[in-house]
């Protein structure tokens, strides 16, 4: 009976090694949790900002074909009511139009278009009013032979059609340069990212994630030639990516470069009541999605001419 009774006694404690080993799997367990739940937010938020950035993306495309397709409308209704030739071929591309405008329909409708589509679009448009320009062109030419061959009224015509796209020509020089000598070419360009405090106060930051918009100032000069009254200014702000920061429901759009007639996008705009003095001038950009890291360019603009540019960092 005492063996028995010291037998017990001698039975050696439960190891606390089995208790370490299932609060260090307790403790992976939670770290992996933890690690998958981050990793899903992050996710969750990239697809969100990818499919904003695809909706912005996608507006801003459907606005620029809507604007194209109006044009090419009205450049091929101008030409109407001139010769039965002429009207024959206008009749096939207006019938060549009513296609693209059933695809520009189906895009509305969808609010989706894929840069391959857009591009397509862009492309067919052109196209349109190019082949149908060569095509004014031969029937103009042919016809002022023949009219200059077989009437001397119809070379007097022609003569004076000629004289007078000459002087639609000049006087289109002459508007232009009228047009750049009005312009409001800035003196000083500033841009630098802006972090609000709790007091209201604004603070300049060149770090990324601290920034909350981005500031653009700039001095635009006196300048007698330029009538008073409101004067639109374009701002791009251009990403170190390479693509213009824009958010249609934030104030970007859609406008057309003076010299190529291209449309580009602009980030936003700013509205200047000019009296003809120098003034200084300051827009900000702010968007749901934090800014990157990296060059940023900015580029003024007016009346669709370049008027300043500038690149700053954001760290």
């Amino acid at each position: 009976m005492s063996e028995v009774r010291l037998n017990q006694q001698d039975t050696p404690p439960p190891k606390q090694s089995n208790r370490t080993i299932f609060y260090i799997l307790l403790i992976l367990l939670l770290v992996g949790i933890n690690v998958y739940l981050y990793v899903k937010y992050n996710q969750t938020n990239k697809n969100s900002q990818n499919l904003t950035e695809q909706v912005s993306n996608d507006s801003i495309r459907i606005a620029d074909l809507d604007l194209k397709y109006q044009e090419t409308l009205v450049n091929i209704e101008s030409y109407k009511g001139q010769n039965a030739m002429l009207d024959s071929i206008i009749a096939v591309k207006e019938k060549e139009l009513v296609g693209y405008k059933a695809d520009l329909d189906a895009m509305k409708k969808k609010m989706r278009v894929s840069e391959a589509d857009y591009k397509k679009q862009m492309s067919g448009l052109q196209a349109l009013v190019t082949d149908l320009t060569a095509q004014i062109k031969d029937i103009s030419d042919k016809n002022q032979i023949l009219i200059t061959r077989n009437d001397s009224l119809g070379q007097s015509l022609a003569s004076e059609i000629n004289t007078n796209a000459q002087l639609q020509s000049t006087n289109q020089v002459l508007s232009q340069k009228v047009s750049v000598a009005s312009l409001l070419k800035p003196k000083s360009l500033l841009i630098t990212g802006i972090r609000g405090k709790s007091s209201g106060k604004e603070v300049e930051t060149n770090n990324a994630k601290k920034a909350e918009k981005i500031k653009v100032c700039f001095d635009i000069p006196a300048n007698p030639t330029s009538e008073a009254g409101e004067k639109i200014f374009m701002v791009r702000i251009i990403s170190p990516e390479g693509t213009t920061l824009a958010v249609q429901n934030s104030g970007s759009g859609t406008f057309q470069v003076a010299e190529t007639a291209e449309q580009r996008q602009y980030t936003t705009s700013t509205a200047v009541p000019y009296d003809q003095k120098a003034k200084n001038v300051c827009t900000y950009w702010q968007q749901s999605s934090p800014f990157g890291k990296g060059n940023y360019t900015t580029e003024i603009y007016q009346e669709g001419y370049l008027l300043a540019s500038k690149s700053f960092e954001l760290k």
